[in-house]
């Protein structure tokens, strides 16, 4: 048990490290920054449609990183807390806030172990975070430990690991299409592997599918789930051609949305 916990922290500290590394451009990779107007109302939609209209609530953002989700929740009116261990990930989220005037406060603590009261939100979400987790069991009983009775979680994420048949002709793509100049494009081979070796020592390191997270709610003690798979709204509003390298890559991505809640007896 004491090797498996360190073996845990060890996988931590890198993942600590390499979003640190990736702060700088993390908002310039496809599907984390949101620059159009049409997107962000696209995430809008979504958010609003599983969680409901915002009417001041408590919202905790998880792995906020540099606060996309949790300038949306804000501009939605959710009263909201942005949550994330990397220190170099939340300076560009409070730069953010701080731009906006808006009243965010901030928490540097695991996604896993938040540390926060019971029964303290109206609403939790979550994007692109349970495919890093290493225990996601008890991330799960965690976040049904602190929302309010009613309260529903949201999770955003994707199979990010295993790769279509079309993803795996990149190489050629690249030559059709030309290498795009994105914050994927400008890690260095070195992060590629830090990358690796981290998916390799996850809970999913064979990639996370939306059955795999509806599982994980249910057995958290979440009712009312509510899937939604694909995401072509969001896609499409991001403006990517569907004959363009990056469309017909995303088209065949495994992109889920999953809501539940947290019973009120």
């Amino acid at each position: 048990m004491q090797g498996l916990k360190m073996q845990n922290w060890s996988v931590k500290d890198d993942i600590r490290e390499y979003w640190t590394i990736r702060a700088e451009t993390y908002d310039l990779s496809p599907g984390h920054g949101i620059a159009r107007l049409g997107e962000m109302d696209a995430w809008k939609r979504l958010i609003t449609g599983h969680l409901g209209e915002a009417g001041g609530r408590n919202a905790l953002d998880l792995a906020c990183g540099t606060g996309v989700m949790t300038m949306l929740m804000h501009d939605l009116g959710f009263n909201v807390t942005g949550l994330d261990f990397t220190e170099a990930m939340m300076a560009k989220a409070r730069r953010k806030a701080e731009r906006a005037e808006a009243p965010v406060r901030f928490l540097t603590r695991d996604a896993e172990e938040t540390m926060e009261p019971d029964a303290g939100y109206d609403v939790i979400v979550a994007r692109h975070l349970v495919w890093t987790l290493v225990d996601p069991g008890k991330a799960f009983r965690e976040w049904f430990r602190i929302l309010k009775p009613g309260g529903r979680l949201l999770i955003i994420d994707g199979d990010f690991v295993r790769k279509s048949w079309l993803e795996r002709l990149v190489p050629l793509l690249d030559r059709i299409f030309g290498k795009p100049q994105d914050g994927h494009s400008l890690l260095t081979p070195e992060q590629w592997r830090a990358h690796d070796s981290i998916v390799e020592r996850v809970h999913f390191s064979g990639g996370v599918r939306s059955g795999d997270v509806r599982g994980l709610f249910e057995r958290a003690g979440f009712e009312g789930l509510k899937v939604d798979t694909g995401l072509s709204d969001i896609r499409k509003s991001r403006g990517i051609g569907r004959m363009s390298r990056s469309g017909l890559i995303s088209t065949l991505q495994h992109r889920f949305a999953i809501s539940g809640e947290k019973p009120l007896a």
